[in-house]
């Protein structure tokens, strides 16, 4: 198996957003990710694209996984049928994707009080979401070929 060091990942987290990374590997705590460093999917809390995808992340949570299933601050082991359920919902997003524009506004927070006036939105570009959902399928078949658990890891960690 070709592994990469997580301590020398191939890619940098930016310190002024939350960001959760996926990526293939044993368990969270595995020192190795299973594949290229630049398979690893990085979606933050600024692009909108992570806000976007979090209802199919949750559509996917089964009710016995503690917490959300991909989170910005904790991590998450997926593996058995949570992978099956995910994989489904990343389909579902795929042919959502498909049939929207070629852009589209995300309300992804508020600045200080939570009003319509105070709303912060974000463009999603449809190619780009296509393009990273179809990075999350790759793992998710990546993780089911070799046995191993897709791994989502926030920043807290």
């Amino acid at each position: 198996m070709n592994c990469v060091a997580i301590e020398n990942p191939g890619w940098q987290r930016r310190l002024d957003v939350m960001a959760v990374a996926l990526y293939v590997a044993e368990n969270w705590r595995s020192p190795e990710i299973a594949h290229p460093a630049d398979r690893v999917v990085e979606l933050d809390d600024n692009g909108g694209y992570y806000t976007h995808l979090n209802r199919y992340f949750e559509g996917a949570r089964l009710p016995s996984h503690r917490g959300a299933l991909v989170d910005l601050y904790l991590e998450s082991e997926i593996d058995g049928y949570q992978l099956d359920r995910l994989e489904d919902e990343m389909n579902a997003a795929l042919e959502d994707a498909n049939r929207r524009p070629d852009q589209w506004r995300v309300l992804i927070s508020w600045n200080g009080e939570v009003s319509r006036a105070n709303e912060i939105w974000q463009v999603v570009d449809r190619e780009k979401l296509v393009e990273i959902v179809k990075q999350i399928l790759w793992l998710i078949s990546f993780a089911r070929q070799r046995r191993l658990k897709l791994i989502a890891l926030g920043d807290q960690n």
